[in-house]
C-alpha cells in the first residue's frame, strides 16, 4: 500500500495569531477557491511550484543550466531577465539547489503524517509553557482530508492542542471527520450574498454557510471576516454576517474582522502572475472600528484582527 503523504507549503513556528498560546502553523497547499484578494498565492495550486525572487537574482545562469526540462530561459545581463515556462516546469527543485543566491525557492514539500508530526513536535516545550499547540491552515486543509486527519490524530494522541483554519468549502463528511481531532476551528465568512461571493471567490457560499451551521453545533468556533473594500465592507453585509453568527449559539467564541492588506502582492510576481485588485487600498482604522461596532449590535464578541 502506498504511504499517505500530504503537500505542505511551509511550517511556521512561533505563530501568535492562529490560536491560543505559541503555535506551529502548518500551511497546506491547494485550495478550491479563487479569492481575488488572496495574499497566499503559493498555497492555491495543489502541486509543487518554484518561486523566483528577482531581487536576489544575479544572472549567473545556474538555474538555466540545471533545468533538464529546459523550462528556464533568459539573458544574464544587468539586470538579468530570467523566465520560467510554468507549462513545462514540474517543480522538481533542481534549480533551487543550483542557485547560489537563494533567488529560487520551492513551495510544496511532501510529508507523511508521521514526518510532519516529528517536525511540529520540536516545538512541544513552547506549547506546554504557553498553552499553545498546532494549527493547520492553507490553502484549504480539507482538500487533503485523509492526510490532515491522520496528522491531527497524532497531535491529539500526544496531548497537543489542535486548531484548523478552513474555508469550509468541502463535503460535510470531510469536515465532520476532522472535528473529533480538533479543539478549535476557524472558518472564513467572506460574504452573505451568494452572487457577490461567487463573483469574488469563484464559488457559491451555500455549502460554506451550511457547514458553518453544522460545525458550530459540535465545536468551539471563531468566524473570520476578511474585510475587503468594495466587496464585503458594507454596513448591510457586516450586519447580516453578525446576525448569522449570533444564530450559531454558544460554541461561537467571537468574530474576527481582518482588514485587507497588500502584503502578498510581491508573491504573485514570484509566481509570474498578476495581482487582480492592486488598486484597492486597505480600510482605515476608523472604517474598521465602525464595522466592529455594527457587528457588535448583534450582541456577540467582535475583535479587529486575529
Amino acid at each position: 500500500m502506498e504511504e499517505q503523504r500530504g503537500l505542505i507549503h511551509r511550517i511556521e513556528r512561533f505563530s501568535l495569531h492562529d490560536g491560543p498560546g505559541i503555535r506551529t502553523l502548518v500551511v497546506t497547499k491547494g485550495c478550491p477557491l479563487h479569492c481575488l484578494w488572496c495574499s497566499s498565492p503559493y498555497t492555491q495550486k495543489p502541486v509543487p511550484e518554484i518561486l523566483h525572487i528577482r531581487n536576489r537574482c544575479r544572472g549567473c545562469g545556474s538555474c538555466i543550466a540545471s533545468c533538464r526540462l529546459k523550462a528556464i530561459s533568459g539573458s544574464c545581463g544587468d539586470p538579468p531577465v530570467i523566465k520560467t515556462d510554468r507549462s513545462i516546469c514540474i517543480g522538481c527543485g533542481e534549480c533551487v539547489s543550483a542557485c547560489p543566491n537563494g533567488a529560487r525557492e520551492l513551495s510544496g514539500i511532501l510529508y507523511t503524517p508521521e514526518e510532519l508530526f516529528c517536525e511540529v513536535e520540536k516545538d512541544a516545550a513552547f506549547y506546554r509553557r504557553s498553552g499553545g499547540g498546532v494549527t493547520v491552515g492553507g490553502g484549504e486543509p480539507t482538500a487533503q482530508v485523509g492526510f490532515v486527519g491522520k496528522f491531527l490524530s497524532l497531535c491529539v494522541s500526544h496531548f497537543v492542542h489542535t486548531a484548523l483554519e478552513t474555508s469550509a468549502l468541502t463535503p460535510w463528511e470531510s469536515l465532520a471527520s476532522l472535528l473529533s481531532h480538533l479543539d478549535l476551528i476557524y472558518i472564513d465568512l467572506k460574504h452573505m450574498d451568494e452572487v457577490k461571493h461567487r463573483e469574488w471567490t469563484g464559488v457559491s457560499n451555500r455549502r460554506i454557510l451550511e457547514n458553518i451551521r453544522r460545525a458550530a453545533r459540535e465545536k468551539s468556533m471563531i468566524l473570520r471576516i476578511p474585510v475587503i473594500p468594495g466587496f464585503n465592507d458594507s454596513a448591510e453585509n457586516i450586519s447580516e454576517s453578525a446576525k448569522f453568527a449570533k444564530e450559531l449559539g454558544a460554541n461561537l467564541l467571537r468574530i474576527e474582522l481582518l482588514p485587507y492588506h497588500q502584503f502578498g502582492i510581491h508573491k504573485y510576481a514570484e509566481l509570474d502572475r498578476d495581482y487582480a485588485i492592486e488598486s484597492i487600498r486597505p480600510p482605515s482604522d476608523e472604517q474598521m472600528a465602525r464595522l466592529r461596532d455594527i457587528a457588535r449590535e448583534a450582541a456577540i464578541a467582535v475583535e479587529i484582527g486575529g
